[in-house]
């Protein structure tokens, strides 16, 4: 065999294992979109794979949501950039997914993998996990504080904000011992502190306190229930689904419902900060400190409707089962229309009639 065929085989093969699930330098949206081609045996599309991204004080959070996976959600750590937040989600879905992409990429006719004859997806998983077991971990990948995570915004249907989940490390004769407090969670849940084992290093202490609070919260039935619920379906107060909207209308004289739900007219007039979300001259409350993320559900020409990619927790909410209200004079200079499943990125209002947007940029 002539050496330098050998160097260049050798060279591919090292690149194959230590594809992008290794390293969080690597592209783990590319190996994402790869693994969904081969097992739906089709490209994908725009509308298959999702992200949505929020911007935090302490960096970026992203979901990805699989259409084409019955749409699977997964959510990444909070990461320095948007770029690598989105990394983070789809390295997420991966890993949850782990017997999928490995059947899919091990799948008959691919002759790149015959040819390496590389570790299946499952084994270098392993591989890394040793890797990160007799190595400080530098990489804030898929661990036991992201599944921590994922778990607690499935309970609370939201992104967590800072402050919510607080690890503290404290010495211990060389070691360290970490607790963590989830002060998003219900009732005495919010109060509870978990401590991990004693560990090398802070990132491990902390990584054994979130598994520790991960294993209760599982075996609780109550929690576990809620987060099996879908978002727009957690607990409600009394009355049921509408009953805080219903009684605000009430306080209108009833001009919700002579109107009816399918004939609220376009917002009137183009000046800035004018009326109302659907054209009432209730003046427009910010409720929201960073953008939100959503999509178009419908576009009628100079006005529409968005879907906040996390439910918005505000009494207006209840309108139109949490839609969003969008005119064109809130759409960037330049934008007149919007299509039906476009990504946007928005600020949220509140007036008398409900909901709206302002603010809009493309995504």
């Amino acid at each position: 065999v002539n050496k330098h065929n050998l160097k260049l085989r050798s060279s591919a093969l090292a690149i194959w294992v230590l594809s992008p699930v290794d390293t969080m330098s690597g592209d783990f949206k590319t190996e994402l979109n790869q693994f969904l081609q081969k097992h739906c045996k089709r490209p994908v599309t725009k509308t298959d794979i999702v992200y949505t991204t929020r911007k935090f004080q302490a960096g970026f959070q992203a979901i990805v949501k699989i259409a084409c996976l019955d749409g699977q959600e997964f959510a990444g750590e909070v990461c320095h950039d948007q770029k690598a937040a989105e990394k983070s989600a789809a390295q997420q879905a991966l890993l949850a997914n782990a017997e999928l992409v490995d059947a899919a990429m091990s799948a008959p006719g691919d002759k790149k993998r015959k040819a390496a004859q590389p570790l299946s997806w499952a084994e270098r998983q392993a591989k890394r996990a040793k890797a990160e077991e007799e190595g400080p971990v530098d990489n804030p990948a898929i661990t036991p504080k992201t599944q921590l995570n994922s778990l607690v915004m499935k309970i609370v249907k939201r992104f967590l904000t800072k402050g919510e989940t607080v690890y503290e490390c404290n010495k211990v004769q060389g070691q360290y011992q970490a607790t963590v407090t989830l002060a998003a969670l219900p009732g005495e849940w919010a109060e509870r502190a978990w401590a991990g084992h004693i560990c090398s290093t802070k990132q491990k202490a902390e990584q054994s306190a979130a598994e520790e609070a991960l294993k209760d919260i599982q075996a609780d039935p109550e929690l576990s229930a809620e987060a099996a619920k879908p978002k727009g379906h957690g607990k409600g107060g009394k009355g049921g689904k509408g009953g805080k909207f219903m009684s605000m209308m009430g306080g209108l004289g009833g001009m919700g419902m002579m109107m009816g739900w399918g004939a609220w007219p376009p917002m009137g007039g183009k000046g800035k900060g004018g009326g109302g979300c659907w054209g009432g001259p209730s003046p427009r409350e910010r409720i929201t400190d960073a953008p939100a993320v959503g999509t178009v559900t419908e576009w009628k020409g100079s006005y529409g409707w968005l879907e906040s990619a996390i439910p918005v927790d505000h009494p207006a909410a209840q309108a139109k089962g949490g839609k969003i209200y969008v005119h064109k004079k809130d759409l960037p200079s330049g934008v007149e229309t919007l299509l039906e499943g476009q990504s946007l990125s928005f600020h949220i209002y509140a007036d008398g009639n409900g909901l709206g947007a302002e603010q809009v940029t493309t995504m």
